[in-house]
């Protein structure tokens, strides 16, 4: 085992030794594993009904929380952004969720009472173990630079937060129903960071992308705009229209779309900059 994950992703290895951009297939694989994670917790959640939600989450937290820290202690290799990406996503989102009754190391969470900071518990506690191993913030400079010269790795890592949201538009729907439609998504979303790993160029790691989001966001729309077609629960006041939630989420499609390629920016600034240096040194 500790062979296995002294072997993820060492940065020159994978990135230096490899001159088209690939990333080997175990590496391709493990970059898939937080939408894979997600997939897997839905099962419980969805199936059995006394299954609540916060475990099979909880568990799926933890090892994401494994993937995050493995990837700090290498350096933030590529696979590893996605876990970045979720991983705060997540934790972000459990500072406002509210766990009643839920009882942990003899402490009972009350009605209405949100996690608050104490989401940021796991995480801090796999920051300093990563600290503790590293010994300095050099990861983190890593994984800005590794940002800075590859700008389709911030488009991962926002693209990591992708489960997270597919999760959180199925709110309020069946669990039964919703199975497949999660299922699915998930495991396009996998195969676009599959795709993403192994594409040798910035274009096709975009597209990679866009080709893994666009058909999960549409598997999501279908999903959840079938369910509430002329549905009216009790806190409705009319039933739902499931063309115009389409409509809506196809816009929001449009806009996902947008943030997560917006770090293109950040590669017509790198070329420009370069740009700039060469003519200043020919001056």
């Amino acid at each position: 085992m500790s062979e296995m994950i002294s072997g993820l992703g060492e940065v020159r290895r994978t990135e230096i030794a490899r001159k088209d951009g690939k990333a080997p297939w175990s590496e391709a694989l493990i970059g898939a594993v937080p939408f894979l994670i997600f997939g897997l917790a839905v099962i419980p959640y969805s199936l059995w009904f006394w299954w609540s939600t916060f475990w099979p989450l909880a568990i799926g937290y933890v090892l994401l929380l494994l993937g995050f820290g493995v990837g700090w202690v290498k350096g933030f290799p590529r696979w590893s952004y996605p876990y970045v990406g979720l991983v705060l996503a997540f934790t972000l989102y459990w500072t406002d969720v509210s766990t009643p009754e839920l009882r942990l190391l003899n402490y009972t969470f009350g009605r209405g009472e949100a996690w608050g900071l104490r989401a940021w518990i796991p995480f801090s506690a796999v920051a300093a173990i990563a600290l503790v191993f590293t010994r300095s913030l050099r990861p983190l400079l890593r994984l800005l630079t590794g940002v800075w010269r590859d700008w389709t790795r911030l488009s991962f890592a926002l693209y990591g937060a992708m489960p997270l949201l597919v999760w959180v538009s199925f709110d309020e729907v069946d669990r039964s129903f919703q199975f497949p439609y999660l299922l699915a998504a998930m495991l396009l979303l996998a195969g676009g960071a599959v795709a993403y790993m192994r594409a040798a160029r910035s274009q096709g790691r975009a597209l990679a992308l866009l080709v893994g989001l666009a058909p999960a966001w549409v598997v999501t729309t279908v999903g959840v705009a079938t369910y509430w077609h002329g549905r009216r629960d009790f806190w409705m006041r009319a039933p739902g229209n499931g063309y115009e939630m389409a409509l809506t989420m196809l816009v929001a499609l449009g806009v996902l779309a947008g943030l997560i390629f917006a770090p293109a920016m950040l590669g017509l600034l790198r070329r420009r900059a370069a740009s700039g240096a060469v003519s200043l040194r020919r001056r």
